[in-house]
């Protein structure tokens, strides 16, 4: 970032000088600050790393949330706005904390505290909750609202040029395990990576439908396609999948054609793109063998294991984070599919709440694409439904919900989403402001 001003080895110190500033600014001055701070930070996971040496560095993203909260305290505005998500929103997060401590039970460990991994987990987890209802809090307003997607885009921007600069010299003429890269995602890895781009590109095939300006659409345009290409040598077969899905979606609720180019590129993919990425697809099934590769037939292992778990603690689960240290096969920690582990973890309640909140957060998304009259904000609601729909495919194949760097946008999103249906009521007449209002935003869309 600082490498052409001759200032890479001093990255660290200027963003924890420059975190230090924006704090102070969003405590004493304008809360919104912090979160434009923490916008280009959130997806560039390594770079935030640069910080860990200094005082609090590595809990960078809490601070800079509570000093927002501090901030709008300070203001007299409240903290927990009112949004379609807020009492589902606080019922989860009360119930993840319980099933935290049900798990320290059911590991047979003290129970959680600061300090504790588990405890870390779940308080990195809840981090992007508040993200959801901060944003909310501060009402940006439509200039704010589209400076907060740029500098999403910009933050993208070096995302896809970092990665390209690692893969682009490498040689994809044949797939190897060496070849992929999970760039500035830390420590989601490549099909963290992977995921982020799929969820991205359809958000942005979604704003840039409703764009009027050329200039501004085809930039989302090239964007989504420099995204897509990444995607592509990532290697990651979830992620391929997760794009498509978000494709589809967008194709078939706003932009027909994208269906003709989606066509067009399943009949012809093999030919287009790269020997590696073809290879890493056709060997998930083996035609003559009949049987999965190593990588699919762990997963499925891993499945069964999991529903055992799950048959022994159906209603409230093993416990919030507890999978990756029950070790059960082999050196595995994770139950590949995010939906298994809520159920595993949190049982059949937690799996309900979950699937309640991404229920509820599509048809607002659908909702508001339809009826809001700024065409800005219509744009929001479908990139945030699209987002969702690629989340959820990308997240049948492993955890990419629970990190910040995947998915903290999205719920940066879905608060700006609650901010427009605030402001098409306030700018309506009194007799049309209750077409807006939460219960009619739940309502089901015609499509």
């Amino acid at each position: 970032m600082f490498l052409h001003f001759g200032l890479e080895g001093s990255t660290g110190l200027l963003l924890y000088l420059a975190a230090v500033a924006a704090l102070i600014a969003t405590i004493f001055w304008r809360p919104i600050v912090g979160i434009f701070f923490l916008l280009p930070l959130i997806p560039l996971q390594t770079i935030r790393y640069r910080m860990n040496e200094y005082p609090l560095g590595a809990s960078l993203v809490g601070i800079m949330l509570l000093g927002v909260a501090i901030g709008l305290l300070r203001q007299r505005r409240r903290v927990l706005p009112k949004t379609p998500w807020t009492t589902l929103l606080l019922i989860y997060m009360v119930y993840t904390f319980l099933s935290l401590i049900w798990g320290s039970v059911y590991l047979g460990t003290t129970l959680p505290r600061p300090g504790d991994p588990r405890f870390g987990v779940w308080l990195e987890y809840m981090m992007m909750p508040a993200l959801l209802l901060l944003v909310a809090a501060l009402e940006p307003t439509r200039r704010q609202a589209k400076a907060m997607i740029l500098v999403m885009c910009l933050a993208v921007l070096v995302l896809d040029k970092n990665f390209w600069g690692m893969v682009s010299g490498r040689d994809f003429s044949q797939f190897a395990w060496d070849l992929r890269e999970g760039g500035n995602m830390g420590y989601a890895g490549t099909n963290g990576l992977a995921a982020f781009e799929a969820q991205f590109t359809t958000f942005l095939l979604a704003i840039s439908a409703f764009e009027k300006r050329w200039w501004l659409r085809h930039a989302y345009h090239g964007l989504a396609l420099f995204s897509g290409v990444c995607l592509m040598y990532s290697l990651s077969r979830g992620g391929y999948v997760a794009m498509l899905a978000g494709w589809l979606f967008i194709g078939l609720f706003k932009r027909r054609w994208l269906l003709v180019l989606l066509i067009a590129f399943l009949a012809t993919w093999t030919t287009l793109v790269p020997n590696a990425v073809k290879q890493r697809v056709l060997m998930t099934y083996d035609t003559e063998s009949g049987e999965v590769d190593h990588s699919a037939g762990t997963r499925l292992t891993l499945w069964e294991d999991a529903m055992q778990v799950f048959d022994s603690n159906i209603v409230m689960g093993s416990g919030f984070n507890t999978y990756q240290y029950m070790h059960r096969v082999g050196n595995y920690e994770d139950t590949h599919n995010f939906f298994l582990k809520v159920l595993v973890e949190t049982g059949i309640v937690g799996l309900g709440l979950f699937l309640w909140f991404l229920a509820k957060t599509f048809r607002v998304g659908l909702a508001v694409s339809r009826r809001a009259k700024d065409p800005f904000y219509a744009s929001l609601g479908l990139g945030m439904a699209g987002w969702l729909v690629a989340a959820m495919v990308a997240n049948l194949f492993g955890d990419r919900w629970m990190f910040m760097q995947v998915c903290g946008y999205l719920w940066v999103i879905a608060g700006l989403v609650a901010g427009a249906t605030n402001a098409e009521k306030d700018s309506e007449l009194p007799d049309e402001a209750e077409a807006m209002d939460e219960s009619t935003l739940l309502e089901p869309v015609a499509v």
